[in-house]
């Protein structure tokens, strides 16, 4: 178990849902803020709405 980087909840990075907005977020992770495995699936998800609803590079 690790501690999110941005909220502090524990989580093991193993096993993160399938949920899309999730998926969308761990993409950044990788991508764009080099934070995979250390940002939980709620904080993932968070990002990856926001990315999917405001960042145009996103609706290529």
């Amino acid at each position: 178990m690790l501690a999110c980087r941005h909220c502090g909840a524990e989580f093991d990075p193993a096993q993160l849902p399938d949920d899309p907005a999730v998926q969308a977020g761990l993409v950044l992770a990788r991508e764009r803020y080099n934070d995979a495995g250390k940002v939980c699936a709620n904080c993932l998800a968070s990002r990856g709405r926001l990315a999917m609803m405001y960042d145009p590079s996103c609706h290529n």
